[in-house]
């Protein structure tokens, strides 16, 4: 290999290299600045277990109807795109019910939280004694993906409840 043919070689890797850094850089802050965050509340808790709902959001649950993982109320501007999200209509002794009987209530008492997109705002409320979760939002396109492991099954964290897949 000539002096000009290894010159060459090393540009292409150190190019490559540097693409693929670019690459990475911005892979990581597209889907870092996507992703809200939970805030534990008192006053979302005692709304779910008193039965009272706001109605600016709109409310779905996750799980059986008479036993739910986790219920959530998303602000009417967003959509929840997921078919494992469950739309109802939360009349106060239906929310009750629902939020009193929590799936693996016995384990763990559930809790309220808000749900806040990545720059703060309040978009939402969860209610659930899952405790591994996380929120994506689409600012853009007004969509939010709650994610969570489903609690039926411990083999694996990996289990999620998202608009982009099955049960896995």
């Amino acid at each position: 290999m000539t002096r000009l043919e290894r010159h060459q070689a090393k540009m292409r890797v150190r190019l490559g290299g540097c693409l693929a850094l670019v690459a990475f850089v911005l892979m990581a802050a597209g889907c870092s600045k996507n992703y809200g965050h939970f805030s534990k509340s008192a006053e979302v808790d005692r709304a779910f277990r008193q039965g009272n709902h706001q109605a600016d959001y709109q409310y779905f649950y996750a799980g059986r109807d008479n036993m739910p993982y986790a219920i959530i109320g998303i602000d009417r501007s967003y959509t929840v795109p997921s078919r494992y999200w469950v739309p109802f209509d939360p009349e106060p002794e239906m929310l009750r019910k629902m939020s009193g009987n929590i799936y693996g209530k016995l384990s763990s008492d559930p809790a309220g939280y808000h749900i806040l997109d990545p720059d703060g705002t309040i978009i939402g409320v969860w209610f659930s004694n899952v405790y591994n979760y996380s929120v994506s939002v689409d600012q853009q396109n007004r969509t939010v993906e709650v994610l969570f492991p489903n609690p039926e099954n411990s083999r694996s964290l990996s289990i999620g409840l998202s608009g982009h897949g099955d049960w896995q």
